[in-house]
């Protein structure tokens, strides 16, 4: 349900800017965007890569990350995408290619693209670039955290130890880090540094730097929050009346506040270095 809400609430975003602020290339650009997203939602839908709400999400997300983001945007949005579903350990299955379903969400393509469309958003309306970066490093964020799971979990499996404590656990335990997960984390983030390099235009190399290392250590945030408070449930009597009395924390929303955290720390560095 809450996946719907953002839906209508950036949709509405989007016609604002289309309507009042856009020019006709933003016009064309939004379009293309739109049709373009609708497309690849389509043919990740019958990859049983995402349902029915996921694709419509997508959709959205797409239409954003092209439409105000640019080719840039776009590169580094489909960059993640294609990456962590090559990555995924069910792409390939005995069953076949196209057989084995794991499907992604509205909840899961937020918890991930949430940030990036908000930056985005921010960085049309006010031109101020330090928001086009948080938004990269929110996906760098997201790609870090994919690719230290897929193959530090199911690819190279090796020592895992608890980021808290130190302890041994076993390989997918949540807030585990192991040696190949924490390459694979960094790898990730760089990985998304540098295609937004290839595509963005005159960005400097501090720039690139600071979106990887800080993609990196949100990935590194997304473990400790893991391990502190996933799968739980916590009570909140004071937004009783709003339906929100008992809080349970997700993976979508260990990975919604790790990624956000990660870009408000690429804003801070970007402003204060001035890069």
């Amino acid at each position: 349900m809450l996946d719907r809400w953002v839906n209508i609430f950036f949709s509405l975003a989007l016609v604002f800017v289309f309507i009042l602020l856009g020019n006709a290339q933003h016009h064309n650009q939004i379009l293309l965007g739109l049709f373009l997203a609708a497309l690849l939602s389509i043919t990740a839908f019958i990859l049983n890569w995402l349902t029915i709400d996921g694709a419509s999400s997508a959709t959205i997300f797409g239409g954003f990350a092209y439409g105000l983001g640019g080719i840039a945007g776009a590169a580094v949005v489909l960059a993640f995408f294609i990456s962590g579903s090559v990555l995924s350990k069910d792409l390939i299955s005995r069953e076949g290619f196209l057989e084995k379903k794991f499907r992604r969400n509205g909840k899961q393509v937020w918890s991930n693209g949430f940030w990036f469309v908000l930056w985005i958003l921010i960085w049309f309306l006010t031109d101020i670039d330090a928001f086009l970066i948080g938004a990269v490093t929110s996906i760098a964020t997201a790609a870090s955290d994919t690719w230290a799971t897929e193959i530090g979990e199911n690819r190279l499996k090796g020592k895992t130890r608890l980021i808290t404590t130190g302890e041994k656990v076993q390989p997918g335990t949540d807030g585990g880090i192991s040696f190949y997960g924490t390459v694979a984390a960094l790898t990730g983030a760089a990985f998304i540094a540098a295609v937004f390099w290839f595509f963005a235009i005159d960005t400097m190399l501090s720039t690139i730097l600071i979106i990887a290392i800080t993609g990196f250590f949100g990935s590194l945030i997304d473990s400790y929050i893991g391990a502190r408070f996933q799968n739980a449930a916590y009570s909140l009597p004071g937004l009783s009346s709003i339906g929100l009395e008992n809080m349970y924390v997700s993976n979508n929303f260990v990975n919604w506040i790790s990624a956000g955290l990660a870009s408000v720390i690429s804003l801070i560095l970007i402003l204060i270095i001035g890069v």
